[in-house]
């Protein structure tokens, strides 16, 4: 009540003045609320397009296949602990990178695969034998979603989808 018989002593600038600041607040609090619904649907047609171009990938029966084969050691090196089964595809006209699959085979399978475009990861997928399939979406080699994945697995995954991105550049 003391509130309202204090505005009512304000002059009419002062009160425009008022209505002014409550608009541009109600405005501002608006544009943010906006901007954040954007941002989330802009990230669901992120994960959808790299999704989608995924599938595309899956599908060229144009890409060149690279394979490698060998055993996977411990880490003195010496005793045989499993083996991989290592990927690359490629357009063989361009060099252009599209994706990586690297398979280990010890006491359970693990299947990891990587996808580029443009030179760049846009995701990563890791798939094992009972659990839920694990994925990394990318952009500017930095995660905008990952599902079923802890910070380290997604770290490690990152840096081994770099480090393939090299050594295929290395021998193209």
């Amino acid at each position: 009540m003391f509130g309202l018989f204090l505005y009512s002593k304000l002059t009419f600038n002062d009160k425009i003045k008022h209505m002014k600041t409550n608009i541009s607040i109600i405005a501002l609090f608006l544009i943010v609320l906006s901007c954040g619904t954007k941002t989330g649907a802009n990230l669901d047609l992120a994960i959808k397009a790299s999704n989608d171009l995924a599938t595309k990938t899956d599908a060229n029966k144009n890409l060149t296949e690279l394979k490698t084969e060998g055993a996977l050691t411990d880490k003195d090196g010496f005793k045989d602990v499993g083996s991989f089964q290592h990927s690359v595809f490629y357009d063989k006209k361009t060099n252009e990178l599209f994706k990586i699959q690297n398979t280990e085979i010890t006491d359970k399978t693990i299947i990891e695969t990587y996808y580029f475009a443009s030179n760049n990861v846009y995701l990563i997928v890791s798939e094992s034998q009972q659990t839920p399939t694990k994925r990394v979406y990318v952009k500017k080699r930095k995660t905008i979603s990952s599902e079923n994945i802890n910070s380290e697995e997604e770290n490690l995954l990152l840096h081994k989808a770099l480090y393939f991105q090299k050594e295929f550049k290395k021998s193209h």
